[in-house]
């Protein structure tokens, strides 16, 4: 017993010097939504109130002003007295950051950082954020001591269990990751497992509730509601619990009375936050506005959607850091995936055992089925939600983490004798110790470290700033070359240029780099700030100079073979200004055409990717896992309006199809959803119904239709899709199931045309 109460303490120890680690090292504002999260510490600071949300004109905290606050309210408590009125220069946010999408050129980091203002000694927002960030430390280090204390209450006899599941839970590089940050799950998740707790203890008690009991209940519960809405869902875990101890000790008052002390306890503590949400937005949880904000899939995931995006939630459990897009090795998350899975089937085989062999009493059934319902609500809960929000994010349920934890410990524990169990056990605790310990150093410090300096070549063409601006910066392209030649739809072409500031800028601009048709159809982009994004033109002294790599990914969807122009420019993302350029040597290999303000560096083939269907452009589009659109052809890439365009599909057919799909290609403003020209038919000009195709038969499907003759000249997209017209005249369109996760949506976007005149 000693031994074990040793190390706990050795674990909870090590847990806060990680944790710790992990906030001071992680720059600010690089996890998952603090640089949301915060602003709502700091307004409840400034304003001694919480704000009111408004859609269409939101503040800087975004969707988390829809959040129960008592977490913010508790970092505005320790945080009210410092002076935060730098924000604006620490929080400088990457407009171009890629959320959510990891792309080989970086641009993973949220912020442009100003080291000096981050730095040890803080000071400003520095030092709130990180007062902050070890709140939730502490916060973190109860759910570990919780997990342990589950385990000892599951498992008396069996304390290793309890010291396997505390280690899984404090050497989880995610869990560690987020609870070193501003985020209001370091609370949920707290309260989530401590009432979890609480119902396992009152159930393993040989002596009915009394008072005390209720009231910690309703504190537990209120704290959880006002710290997040998720929590609400343990009300029916504690209802079903006073529920079977007054059937087990025959008093019905049990259920009444702790029904209503704790509700009513509950109600004080948190009741006020849903009576506001109803007043202000007709809603008592907030959600609707929540996620007005934060946006929803335009289709919400099926089971199939979901279950491809399988790996994402899998990455985001086990760890996946800054705005999800900084990734671990992918032998390391397999490492992850066997011990998750092994250690949870060999869980489910040991449950099964108790069971067949009558091993436990009914009283420890009852307190292991709390962690088993919690578990599947908790999951059932984040299903629901990320089907109708792009958020598979493995964290969203560590409210349950403890639950897992232990199951995952007796799974590592129960199969062997006593050596074998600590090699089993210790080995899978010792993995997730050694990838949380080595996570900063390996990947998120260098993902984040100054973009290097180069060395001055000399400039090839000069790129300055409107006169109108305030003091027109200057800059110099010193070398372009184009790599990734000849390429393919699917792939990525890279770009390197190399710059040097001649005079400074007053003003942040974005470089883009654009793959154009010879129509100057843009095909292919990539926009950001210089330097993998970490760079801002505002904070360049005269003379800096730097390569610039980026990645263009050239969609599986753009026309091929053709010839592509690389185009390079640069533009202020808030005013859309851009810069001009000017040529320095009329021996320059860089070609300048008419256009001031972007200049061609190149050109890329484009040949077509690969494929056994001998068909044009050829693709792999499933529609809703009954038929695939594998290729398609334009009988011209520039029509005028007027004039005629064919388009021709190329389909083939998963599976028998029982209804009679029409398909349609429109040509459509993306903007405004006008269509210029299109055509909606049965395939093969209604010859060929779809239910009388034959599984694998390529069907060769032309629409040809006429460009409206009002159509602007102007640059549109060609979407294509499938619909059945119902019975009530309705037009249900097939979905189309994005491969690997993604959003799902019901069309598809090909080469994009240009409308010209006759």
């Amino acid at each position: 017993m000693k031994a074990h109460r040793v190390l706990i303490g050795l674990i909870l120890s090590a847990y806060i010097a990680l944790a710790a680690t992990y906030s001071v090292i992680t720059p600010l504002f690089e996890v998952s939504d603090e640089l949301w999260h915060y602003p709502m510490v700091k307004y409840i600071a400034d304003n001694g109130n919480l704000p009111v949300q408004d859609p269409n004109n939101h503040g800087p905290w975004r969707q988390e002003g829809s959040q129960p606050p008592l977490y913010y309210m508790m970092g505005a408590a320790l945080t009210f007295w410092i002076d935060t009125s730098d924000i604006d220069e620490v929080r400088r946010v990457n407009p171009h950051a890629g959320l959510g999408v990891i792309h080989p050129d970086g641009n993973v980091n949220m912020m442009v950082h100003r080291p000096e203002l981050e730095q040890f000694p803080w000071q400003g927002t520095a030092l709130a954020v990180h007062l902050v960030r070890f709140m939730s430390v502490v916060m973190g280090a109860g759910t570990v001591f919780v997990t342990y204390l589950l385990g000892r209450q599951l498992f008396e006899d069996w304390p290793t269990v309890a010291v396997v599941a505390a280690a899984l839970v404090a050497f989880l590089p995610m869990f560690v990751f987020i609870h070193g940050s501003v985020n209001n799950d370091a609370l949920s998740n707290l309260m989530g497992n401590l009432i979890t707790l609480l119902m396992v203890w009152l159930l393993k008690r040989d002596t009915a509730p009394i008072i005390r009991d209720y009231v910690l209940i309703g504190l537990a519960v209120g704290v959880g509601l006002l710290a997040k809405g998720s929590v609400g869902f343990m009300i029916f875990v504690v209802a079903a619990v006073l529920a079977i101890l007054a059937m087990r000790y025959r008093n019905w008052k049990i259920f009444v009375y702790g029904g209503l002390i704790s509700g009513v306890l509950t109600n004080v503590i948190a009741g006020w936050w849903y009576i506001r949400n109803w007043m202000l937005y007709d809603d008592p949880t907030g959600l609707n506005t929540f996620l007005a904000i934060v946006g929803q899939r335009l289709i919400p995931a099926n089971a199939e959607q979901l279950w491809a995006e399988r790996h994402s939630f899998l990455n985001a459990y086990w760890g996946f850091f800054g705005g999800v897009n900084v990734v671990l090795p992918t032998w390391v998350y397999i490492g992850f995936n066997v011990i998750g899975g092994f250690a949870l089937v060999s869980a489910l085989v040991y449950v099964l055992y108790l069971l067949v062999a009558r091993r436990k009493n009914l009283r420890w059934w009852l307190m292991a089925a709390v962690t088993f319902v919690w578990m599947g609500v908790t999951f059932a809960s984040y299903l629901r939600w990320t089907s109708i929000t792009p958020a598979s994010q493995g964290r969203l349920v560590f409210v349950a983490l403890s639950s897992t934890s232990v199951w995952m410990a007796v799974g590592l524990c129960w199969l062997f004798r006593r050596w074998g169990r600590y090699f089993l056990a210790g080995g899978a605790a010792g993995y997730f110790a050694a990838v949380a310990i080595t996570t900063p150093f390996t990947i998120i410090q260098p993902t984040y470290a100054a973009h290097p300096q180069t060395d001055y070549i000399g400039p090839m063409l000069t790129w300055f700033e409107p006169d109108d601006g305030p003091v027109p910066g200057l800059m110099a392209m010193t070398g372009a070359a184009v790599q990734g030649e000849p390429a393919q739809p699917g792939e990525y072409v890279w770009i390197e240029t190399g710059w040097q500031v001649l005079e400074a800028f007053d003003l942040n601009w974005s470089l883009f780099v654009h793959l154009e048709t010879q129509d100057g159809v843009i095909v292919a982009q990539r926009d950001m700030y210089p330097g993998r994004g970490l760079l801002a033109t505002t904070d360049m002294q005269e003379l800096f100079a730097w390569d610039n790599a980026t990645a263009v990914f050239v969609p599986r969807t753009v026309y091929a073979p053709q010839e592509l122009n690389v185009m390079v420019g640069w533009y202020h993302l808030p005013s859309g200004e851009r810069m001009e350029h000017e040529r320095d040597d009329d021996d320059s290999p860089v070609y300048t055409p008419d256009d001031r303000y972007r200049v061609k560096i190149g050109t890329v083939t484009l040949e077509p990717p690969e494929s056994d269907l001998d068909v044009p452009n050829p693709l792999r589009v499933n529609f809703d896992d009954r038929l695939e659109l594998i290729g398609y052809e334009y009988s011209t890439l520039a029509p005028a309006r007027g004039e005629e365009m064919a388009v021709t599909l190329y389909w083939r057919a998963i599976e028998p199809i029982e209804k009679d799909y029409v398909a349609f290609v429109h040509v459509i403003d993306s903007a405004t959803y006008t269509i210029v020209g299109g055509s909606d038919a049965q395939p093969v000009q209604w010859t060929r119904p779809t239910n009388t195709w034959e599984v694998d038969e390529i069907i060769e499907d032309t629409h040809t239709f006429t460009i409206h003759d009002d159509a602007n000249p102007a640059i549109y997209e060609v979407e294509v899709g499938m619909y059945h017209v119902e019975d009530d005249g309705s037009l249900p369109r097939l979905r189309i199931f994005a491969e690997g996760g993604g959003q799902p949506d019901n069309f598809i976007y090909l080469n994009r045309v240009r409308v010209t005149l006759p």
